[in-house]
């Protein structure tokens, strides 16, 4: 494949190399046309801290044989980012050798393949997965609307119930990472690809050459929908833990603006932290907004006590028995030796309801996710509903006269 009318000067940024803290000695060399193991490169789906994302052929297929295409994570070199690949295939491995008949199953995405890549500086991990279409937010661009309908988001979050009712209560895993980015949709047809390999071939993407390493612009669009959508999956589990374990995880978990008070506390955390995690994100996916940002009224950069200020405001003081749980050291950032919060100028000053902070949802639509949110954001972690039986909830089978 001839990529040389696109490639770019040394001096032009290109994705990963946009990072300040980019080093390409971590990356791997892929070039579009390698072969990797069985696996020949098509494109770059993407980057990040720790990885490239590759669509790849699987080049084993018999010649009367539909094509197969798979995603193909290739690790970073450096030992740090190798362990995280390390833990998501330990937990993927555990997942798949479990024997069950949960349906839930079917909405995680696990590594198919696996193997040690040699390269200049180290080794590197690859991982293949089922290609997926894109994150299920991006749905509300092809829609045409600011976040999903409600009505649609309903029938794809009965589906993330289900898949973590299945993490929580078969594998005993902890997501701790639920963000909108790893709610997947998978592709509604297997022309969808086919086309999309065409376009890339016709089409290459630019690139540039460093001293001998190869990078490339990410090509994560696959087009428009072309009739329904492909099944959810829940991805992603470079940070999961283990929840059955004899005492409490404690370290920091979950992008900022989703961390749940008691992660927030250093007061010990389990599976609930996950059902907090999927509430906060309801109001990115429905509306593209941070329910609780962590951002002080003069300022626009993330904080602890900003956040569990907003915390305050919105569901009022917490309970003793949670801030009895807390790290001494975390809670006295918070709180006086009297038990007064250090912070009430930075707790919302204006209404602050989640009725104020859902204007996008109108009459018993409304009122009933009011309720459905409330049973995810509670104070105390084993208040919170868990993944089964929220999945049951009215407000996921509610129906306004619109929807009709």
């Amino acid at each position: 494949m001839n990529t040389s009318t696109h490639l770019l000067p040394a001096n032009t940024l290109l994705d990963e190399e946009g990072n300040p803290d980019y080093d390409p000695r971590r990356f791997y060399p892929a070039r579009i046309g390698d072969t990797i193991q069985k696996y020949q490169i098509v494109s770059k789906l993407g980057w990040g801290t720790g990885s490239t994302v590759w669509l790849a052929k699987d080049t084993n297929c018999w010649p009367w044989q539909t094509n197969r295409y798979v995603a193909l994570k290739i690790t970073n070199c450096f030992e740090r980012d190798r362990k995280s690949a390390k833990d998501e295939l330990e937990m993927s491995q555990h997942i798949s050798h479990i024997q069950t008949v949960h349906e839930g199953r079917s909405y995680v995405r696990l590594i198919q393949d696996s193997f040690t890549i040699p390269g200049p500086f180290g080794e590197h991990l690859g991982m293949v997965f089922e290609p997926l279409r894109e994150p299920l937010w991006l749905l509300g661009r092809h829609l045409g609307t600011v976040g999903l309908p409600s009505t649609i988001l309903k029938a794809f979050l009965k589906l993330v119930l289900k898949g973590l009712d299945f993490l929580h209560s078969e594998c005993h895993i902890i997501h701790t990472d639920l963000k909108s980015d790893n709610l997947l949709l998978g592709f509604e047809d297997g022309s969808v690809i086919n086309d999309y390999v065409r376009q890339q071939k016709e089409n290459p993407p630019q690139s540039k050459e460093v001293h001998g390493h190869p990078i490339y612009q990410s090509r994560p669009d696959f087009g428009g929908l072309r009739k329904g959508v492909g099944l959810l999956k829940i991805s992603d589990f470079g940070a999961a833990v283990f929840g059955n374990v004899p005492t409490p995880h404690r370290h920091d978990i979950q992008p900022e603006q989703f961390c749940a008070p008691e992660v927030l506390l250093k007061a010990g955390w389990t599976y609930s932290a996950d059902i907090w995690n999927l509430g906060m994100v309801l109001w990115e996916l429905l509306q593209d907004i941070s329910l609780l940002d962590g951002l002080g009224p003069e300022s626009d950069r993330y904080s602890r006590e900003a956040h569990f200020a907003q915390m305050i405001g919105l569901l009022g003081p917490p309970p003793q028995e949670l801030l009895d749980r807390a790290d001494s050291a975390t809670l006295s950032s918070l709180y006086t030796a009297e038990g007064e919060f250090k912070h009430p100028q930075l707790i919302p000053s204006e209404a602050f309801t989640f009725s104020d902070v859902t204007p996008f949802l109108q009459g018993e639509d409304k009122r009933l996710f009011i309720e459905f949110a409330s049973k995810m954001l509670k104070w105390l972690p084993e208040e919170r509903s868990s993944a089964k039986d929220l999945y049951n909830d009215p407000w996921l089978s509610f129906r306004s006269a619109v929807d009709h």
